[in-house]
């Protein structure tokens, strides 16, 4: 933590800019007090000086899972509640702590039963995410604490799963015009501590680092981007790469991703995914596609190891309501008679941040 501490001292400048004086309006000065065109700030601007978030949801979804042995593994209805936000020590938000309290209990998931259907109600909350982040110039930014994980390019079925945490630092360099790369990354962190969410219980682990990524992103032009990460995670290397091409002319297909592992030690494989979107209404999107993952992974618990068809569909149902759905189909071989073999998600959300902001509270 030492080091990027002294990193953030060493780049941080403060600059003085000549202050113009404000041009007059029909002959009333600009900064003078009753000027017409000097708004007041509202309540919702004086919360926002100290308060944002970028995430407030609550979601409930049908789950079902079929094993290989056609055995019913999950036949229920979950919740999840995802409040994300940060506290900003300056107006500017160069410098702010920020928090992510969700549902689930363990690195993969992101849920909790509610009692109808498989499995007994959970009622657990808890703070996976508490950070510190530093942006004391435009190219740099530093992130110290409990963070979430990092897929650039990548989505969570080859790459970690978005509800995985970490206890660490993250380094985030952006100078495409010397560097090449739009973004460079650095994380050094710990992984592990599988059914352990809370951060205030994974704060020791900040000097056990188990976890170093390496990943660069670049936009290509408008058309291609891509990414390359190296990845230990654990007593695993591994190689990570993306790439999405939006292909609207080409009318059916609104963009294809292509992501894809190699691991290169202990236990040599590779699995990939191929994966396209298409918007069919402003309110309606379909994607879908297949996917490889030959060893177990810390992706998504929806794509354990195996071969899979995959079908999403979302419905922006209103600007606070959406309702999607996830249905997944593995074919060929799979290791054990417990592993998933049919999977139906069924989720409706609403995204009380939108209602906040329609009503101007935030």
């Amino acid at each position: 933590m030492l080091p990027l501490i002294l990193l953030i001292g060493r780049v941080t400048v403060f600059a003085q800019a000549p202050v113009s004086s404000p041009k007059p309006v029909d002959g009333i000065s600009a900064s003078t007090p009753g000027n017409p065109t000097d708004k007041k700030p509202t309540e919702a601007d004086k919360v926002r000086r100290w308060i944002e978030f970028d995430a407030l949801s609550l979601s409930t979804r049908y789950r079902f899972i079929e094993a290989r042995s056609h055995q019913t593994i999950a036949n229920q209805d979950q919740y999840q509640v995802v409040a994300r936000g940060r506290f900003k020590f300056d107006s500017k938000g160069k410098y702010s702590v920020y928090a992510g309290l969700f549902t689930g209990q363990n690195l993969t998931s992101g849920w909790n039963n509610t009692g109808w259907g498989t499995g007994d109600a959970q009622t657990n909350l808890h703070l996976k995410q508490l950070y510190f982040n530093a942006k004391p110039t435009k190219w740099l930014e530093v992130q110290v604490g409990g963070i979430a994980g990092y897929n650039a390019e990548q989505t969570e079925i080859t790459g970690l799963d978005n509800d995985a945490y970490l206890a660490g630092e993250r380094v985030q360099v952006r100078r495409p015009k010397t560097l090449f790369f739009d973004e460079i990354s650095y994380t050094a962190a710990f992984i592990g501590d599988l059914t352990t969410p809370s951060v205030f219980r994974r704060f020791d682990r900040f000097d056990e680092w188990n976890y170093h990524q390496i990943a660069v992103r670049k936009q290509i032009n408008k058309r291609i981007g891509f990414s390359v990460e190296y990845a230990r995670e654990a007593n695993r290397h591994m190689l990570r790469q993306a790439v999405n091409v939006k292909t609207a002319e080409l009318k059916f297909i609104d963009k294809v991703t292509f992501e894809n592992y190699q691991v290169l030690d202990p236990n040599p494989g590779y699995g990939f995914a191929v994966h396209a979107e298409k918007k069919l209404h402003k309110r309606f999107s379909l994607s879908g596609g297949f996917a490889r993952i030959d060893q177990p992974l810390f992706n998504a618990d929806r794509f354990p190891v195996g071969n899979r068809f995959f079908v999403y569909t979302n419905t922006k149902l209103t600007r606070e309501f959406s309702l999607s759905s996830a249905l997944i189909q593995a074919v060929g071989p799979l290791p054990t008679a417990a592993t998933s073999r049919t999977r139906l998600d069924i989720i409706l959300t609403y995204n009380f941040l939108e209602t906040l902001r329609r009503t101007k509270f935030f």
